[in-house]
């Protein structure tokens, strides 16, 4: 009887084995891991293809209809943000080399072992949780001591698996949650928009149920997403103490909820370019104009009034090139949206360069309707494309950058990927499709992502604007990686905030290579490197110049101000800023103690004025 009983266990054991925690030999030690962002050093995240900018949002629908999860969710901005690897690692802060918060074993997309039990993978292959049972329930030191003696590898499939279990039962959660705590007049969860849906998941996944977060729930519950956003960018009490990552996330979350809602402000030149090609069609060609319409449409009314109002042209081509309005002929949605419906569709050729000259010269001339470069208003070329050109187009594409004019370019079903890339400044700027159908599903994205590009300017080139304060005014410079770019910017009436990078498009206070926050001091001098690894780059051949990106923001209700930059010699002129220290009454320093240290702001900004 008792070897049938043995028998019997062993067969259990057999077929459902135990995983027992790994026992640490040693206990984690911190001072060894100063520097590191995570232990083991060697568990690095895989390239993503991350955007330098969530600023214009996530598309409405998924690339990949066969996933549930990226129906309703943006996979790319969750595993942008998360990371995703295949080996187990515990996140901790680079200063001290403790571990972050209660961190445990992470492994995927930011699936925290540390929180789970078996029961957290219920679908889940039975091999793959047998790898990953012994860091069930491990945190903090437990956790890193564990993973550096005891490895964790997956294969890139085992951890997408993991992920994606995760992910869906996340999914499950917030939406249940959510159309329970919603109040009556707020919509389902599903028929929010895709890129609030995303940043409400992103939220949850990072802190799990929301009594952990409780204003930002309350307001998007209630739908009130202007207050969401400012809870999101005002997330943390003490700001200082977080992981500049949790910063960012926090940001670009209320960046793509604002991307979301389609409500653009800002002011802007911009121009479409229609295929009307053979191979577009009728049909096609209809949906490209309700796409224009839809773009048009979400700028408000009010936007469009007046000298500073938002400005829309319309031209077409095929074998030849047609203008249907110009910049200066509406300045209402109406007479926007009756000229579109007088359009109609001719079909022939596709000589995309030839259009791209003739648009320079006819849509984006001053007589039509363009305003001033001083005025620093972007100027933007939408291009909408189902084919490859039979012209060249990278040589009148670059004409037209030259002229200080961002180009986007939208692919659709049969295009030419290469091609677009010519047209355009980055990669970024490309969107590809596979219908024409789906265009409506990316108007959001071309409308936030033209109302927050910053405008393309020439050196010395002053620009004089205003900026109200919660806003930005974006710029950008191209600059030979060999010099330096020197960016002033006086206050005229009130006062601004100055940020500068050289990665990001739209630099603000927890991202950016330099800031001047003395909204005070009314000259402000950034220096700023155009190549970030090396002082002493290799020598430019003339076509990799460097962006450098510039922000600028008021500390006052508003603000008026002048910018102008220029190229400087790194002999000449130092990276770094002319921002002088000022006494704060009620401080504990005192500045009078150190005259040298106003002699020296002094002496900078004299320098910084005269080389």
């Amino acid at each position: 009887m008792l070897a049938y009983v043995y028998v019997g266990l062993l067969s259990v054991v057999l077929t459902f084995p135990v995983c027992f925690s790994v026992i640490c030999k040693q206990s984690y030690d911190p001072s060894r891991y100063i520097g590191k962002a995570r232990v083991p050093v060697d568990c690095k995240p895989e390239p993503l293809g991350c955007p330098r900018s969530w600023k214009g949002g996530v598309p409405e629908i998924s690339s990949d209809s066969s996933n549930a999860f990226d129906e309703m969710v943006d996979t790319k901005f969750l595993h942008c943000h998360e990371g995703f690897t295949t080996c187990g690692y515990v996140p901790i802060n680079e200063t001290n080399g403790q571990v972050l918060g209660h961190s445990g074993v992470t492994i995927g997309a930011g699936i925290d072992l540390g929180t789970k039990t078996r029961t957290s993978f219920v679908g889940l292959l039975n091999d793959i949780v047998q790898k990953l049972a012994p860091y069930f329930g491990l945190q903090k030191g437990e956790a890193a001591c564990a993973i550096i003696q005891n490895p964790l590898r997956l294969s890139h499939e085992e951890a997408t698996s993991t992920t994606n279990v995760i992910k869906i039962q996340t999914l499950k959660w917030v939406q249940s949650r959510y159309d329970q705590d919603k109040k009556a007049d707020a919509k389902k969860f599903d028929s929010l928009p895709r890129g609030i849906r995303t940043a409400i998941v992103s939220v949850w996944f990072q802190f799990g149920f929301p009594p952990k977060y409780p204003k930002f729930w309350g307001h998007v519950t209630r739908n009130e997403w202007e207050k969401a956003v400012n809870e999101l960018r005002n997330f943390y009490s003490n700001p200082k103490d977080q992981a500049r990552g949790d910063l960012r996330r926090r940001s670009h979350e209320a960046d793509i909820i604002e991307a979301a809602l389609s409500n653009c402000t800002s002011s802007l030149d911009l121009v479409f370019l229609l295929d009307e090609s053979g191979s577009v069609g009728a049909i096609n060609f209809q949906k490209s104009l309700d796409f224009v319409r839809r773009v048009i449409g979400s700028f408000p009314e009010e936007n469009l009034r007046g000298e500073n109002g938002t400005r829309f042209g319309l031209s077409t081509f095929s074998s030849s090139y047609s203008t249907k309005f110009h910049l200066y002929n509406f300045t209402n949605q109406l007479g926007y949206s009756s000229a579109i419906t007088r359009v109609r569709y001719s079909g022939g050729g596709t000589k995309l360069g030839s259009a791209l000259g003739r648009v320079l010269t006819d849509q984006f001339s001053e007589r039509r309707g363009l305003r001033p470069k001083a005025d620093g208003l972007p100027r933007i070329l939408v291009v909408l494309t189902d084919g490859r050109s039979g012209d060249d187009v990278s040589t009148p594409a670059k004409t037209v950058r030259d002229n200080e004019i961002t180009i986007y370019a939208v692919g659709v079903a049969g295009y030419d990927l290469e091609q677009l890339k010519e047209i355009v400044p980055s990669d970024q700027h490309v969107i590809t499709l596979d219908s024409f159908s789906k265009l409506d599903a990316f108007v959001s994205m071309i409308t936030s992502s033209a109302c927050y590009e910053p405008r393309a300017s020439g050196s010395n080139e002053t620009i004089t604007t205003n900026v109200k304060k919660g806003s930005f005014k974006y710029f950008s410079y191209k600059v030979n990686p060999e010099k330096n770019l020197e960016v002033s910017v006086d206050d005229l009436v009130g006062s601004t905030m100055v940020y500068a990078s050289r990665t990001t498009p739209h630099p603000y206070k927890y991202d950016h290579d330099y800031k001047f926050e003395q909204a005070s001091q009314k000259d402000k001098v950034i220096v700023i490197r155009g190549n970030a690894s090396s002082p002493r780059p290799k020598r430019s051949t003339g076509n990799n110049l460097q962006p450098i990106y510039i922000a600028v923001t008021s500390d006052t209700d508003s603000a008026k101000f002048a910018i102008v930059a220029n190229e400087c010699d790194p002999s000449v002129c130092v990276e770094g800023t002319n921002e002088r220290p000022v006494h704060r009454s009620g401080s504990s320093k005192n500045y009078s103690k150190f005259p040298w240290v106003f002699l020296l702001g002094s002496i900078a900004g004299l320098l910084n004025n005269y080389h």
